[in-house]
Formats: structure tokens, C-alpha cells, sequence
């Protein structure tokens, strides 16, 4: 790992994000022998470092909205480009969803396609984005491609039209797969590593045990029920399994993936847990409070509605409705791909860049998650962002 990105440059965007931020940690902690990391920004950085070069832009402007100058030297001097910037609320539309998620990821393959040095593009999606496919319980490392990308894509920005969103859980999910079928359909000859991300919960080893921040995914979950009172769930969430991934493994993968595939063309890995020792979702939640099972949603929204906090219940019912397809185990997504990397690391890369799951005590990492959060803040939380994993 440390040989192969031995002086070469890096482009990233998102980089002040969860997973960006412990990339780009990673990148200045674990590779000295980096020549230069190029950071795109809209809010002003705090992480100074001689090596990093923030430069203004934002993703969902035609080249990222950079100066012909800045793209110039961007295609003589990348190597690798890490495209994580996502927008992961989900109370936009699906136009808004396109702008924010769809094309971005587009501009990201165009520019990849004039680097001249360029080894490899790697382009975080979802989970989520998946989650249309009928009649299947393990979703492979492929792109669902059926060439109907651009119509859509036309349909949506030229009408208020809803194209084919109701075959996915919402609008940020069909915008990530609209980007997914696109970016392979314009370019599929390009190095591109489409990452599915799961659940990204907080680090196993990098920087700490547990570092994490709480405003969507499975740290959120956690959150509402440690902290904001949340107990109402269904049964089925006892024995369920919501696909989670260590933020700093989740890098690791990224970062190795990105050495598997460079020069390739288009593949996608799933930064996932693939069930590897992963608890029962009604485990998890149960580490951080008490819960209330019931066995049927019109049993939980009876309950829901006779408490006396109508606060909690409030969030108690977002919480269900926005990971409910979460609380029913249904998919297991497949990672042999992404697991590729274990046949040529060291022992020293897998000890300082871990990427196997099967290492990771799950229970002792979320316990620490909360034992964190609840040391951070003695706030009670209005509600979580409506968001996933990039």
C-alpha cells in the first residue's frame, strides 16, 4: 500500500464528511511518501497540512464549478480520484436528488477521463441504491445495468416527472442508482470502483475506538434511542441485520480497491459487513436502551400514539419510517470483490490498513460508539438527519 501510493496524488471530494474526514486522515497519518492531496470545499477547511491543497468548487456544478486553470493542473497531476461528496438527506425531491447525487458523480467520471495519469476513480454509492431488486436476499458486486439511464435522467430534469421512482425505498436511493447505471453506461471502459457503502458506523482502530459522528446511519439510530427516548420497534427488528461497516475499514477498502482496479474498467465493491459477525439489529439496539417490541407496525403506531411525550413519539415514528426497510432482514450484499486486496497485502498492510470484517468484535465497537456519544453530549436530539451512509 505505502509503495504503491508513493508519490502520487490525490483528488477528494467530501473531505470534511464522516467518511472523507477519516480519509483524508488516513491518507496523511498512514502514507508519508503522498506527493500532494487536492481537497474540494464549499465551507472553509479547518485541517492544515503542507501536503493538502483545499480548493473551492461544488459538486453539483458542471466541472465542479472549477476554473479551467485548476482542471488543467487537476488532469496533469492525478492519479487517484475519491468522489464521496454526497448529499444524504432525504426530504429533498427527486429533481433535487439528481442535481445533488446523479450528476456529481457524472462530472467526477468526465473529469477522471481527462486525467492523464489517472489510475483509478473511485466513486462512493449506496447501499440503497440496490434495494429495487425483487426475488433476491444477496445482491452482487454489479451494476444493475438496463440502458434506460439517459431517458430518465432527460425525463427528470426537463419535467416534474417521477420517472421510475416508486421501485425504489425513496428518491436518494433512484438517484444513486441513476448514477451507477450512467457513469457505467458513458464510461465503462474507465478505471471507475463504484463503492456501494452500507451502514458506516464508528472506527474500529483509526483514529480511536468508536470515533464516530451521529447524524445519520446506524449511529443515528443509536443516538435516538440512547439519547432521545426512543423504544417502539417491530418484532421482525429482533432478528434482522442492517449491513454496517467501521468507518476506517470502510476507508481501507476504498483506498485498497483503488490499487486492485487501477487501469480496470468499470466494477463495483460493497463496503459491507456481508453478515460477517455482525449482531441481530434487535442486539444492537437493545445496547443502547430498553426496547419495546411489537408485533405488528399497527400495534406500534397504537402505541406510538397514546404517549405522553409527543416529541419522542414524533421521532420514535421517523425513526421507523426512515429505516424501515432496515428493520426487516432482507438483503445480505455480497463482498468478494471488495475482499479481493487480502491476496496481495502484507501482513504489514492488513495491520495498518485493515479491511477484513471478520476482525471486528462488534459488540465491543458499539458499545464504545455509545459509551462516546453519551460522554460527548447529555442533549436530548430533536431527531437525526434522514440520511445513509455516501
Amino acid at each position: 500500500m505505502r509503495n504503491h501510493y508513493q508519490g502520487k496524488t490525490i483528488l477528494i471530494t467530501g473531505a470534511t464528511g464522516f467518511i472523507g474526514s477519516v480519509l483524508l486522515q488516513t491518507l496523511l497519518t498512514k502514507l508519508p511518501g503522498l506527493r500532494k492531496v487536492y481537497c474540494l470545499y464549499r465551507n472553509a477547511p479547518s485541517l492544515q497540512d503542507p501536503r493538502v491543497t483545499w480548493i473551492r468548487g461544488n459538486t453539483s456544478e458542471p466541472a465542479w464549478g472549477l476554473g479551467e486553470d485548476t482542471l488543467n493542473r487537476l488532469r496533469e497531476e492525478v492519479h487517484f480520484i475519491f468522489h464521496l461528496a454526497a448529499h444524504t438527506r432525504w426530504d429533498l425531491g427527486l429533481r433535487d436528488q439528481v442535481l445533488a447525487n446523479t450528476l456529481p458523480s457524472l462530472y467526477a467520471a468526465e473529469l477522471a477521463a481527462s486525467c492523464k495519469q489517472l489510475e483509478s476513480c473511485v466513486i462512493t454509492s449506496s447501499y440503497w441504491a440496490a434495494c429495487h431488486i425483487k426475488g433476491s436476499s444477496q445482491i452482487a458486486e454489479t451494476v444493475f445495468q438496463d440502458y434506460r439511464g439517459e431517458a430518465e435522467l432527460a425525463e427528470i430534469l426537463s419535467s416534474p416527472s417521477k420517472a421510475r421512482l416508486a421501485e425504489w425505498p425513496n428518491a436518494y436511493s433512484y438517484a444513486k442508482n441513476l448514477a451507477e447505471r450512467l457513469v457505467h453506461q458513458r464510461y465503462p471502459q474507465l478505471p471507475v470502483v463504484m463503492a456501494r457503502v452500507t451502514s458506516a458506523c464508528g472506527a474500529w482502530q483509526f483514529p480511536f475506538r468508536g470515533a464516530c459522528r451521529y447524524d445519520n446511519a446506524l449511529p443515528a439510530f443509536l443516538r435516538s434511542i440512547a439519547l432521545g427516548g426512543v423504544r417502539a420497534f417491530p418484532e421482525s427488528m429482533r432478528l434482522a441485520i442492517n449491513d454496517a461497516i467501521p468507518v476506517d475499514l470502510c476507508v481501507n477498502l476504498l483506498l485498497a480497491n483503488a490499487i486492485e482496479h487501477a487501469g480496470g474498467s468499470f466494477t463495483v465493491i460493497h463496503c459491507s459487513s456481508a453478515k460477517q459477525n455482525l449482531p441481530r439489529l434487535g442486539a444492537i439496539a437493545e445496547m443502547a436502551g430498553p426496547i419495546d417490541y411489537h408485533p405488528t407496525y399497527d400495534d406500534l403506531y397504537a402505541a406510538l400514539s397514546e404517549l405522553d411525550n409527543p416529541r419522542v413519539a414524533k421521532l420514535n415514528r421517523l425513526i421507523v419510517d426512515t429505516y424501515r426497510l432496515a428493520l426487516e432482514e432482507k438483503y445480505v450484499f455480497l463482498d468478494s470483490h471488495a475482499r479481493r486486496p487480502l491476496r496481495w497485502m502484507s501482513a504489514e498492510d492488513q495491520a495498518l490498513f485493515p479491511i477484513d470484517v471478520n476482525g471486528v468484535d462488534w459488540s465491543e465497537l458499539i458499545v464504545s460508539m455509545i459509551d462516546r456519544m453519551k460522554a460527548a453530549t447529555r442533549e436530548v436530539p430533536t431527531g437525526p438527519r434522514q440520511g445513509i451512509a455516501a
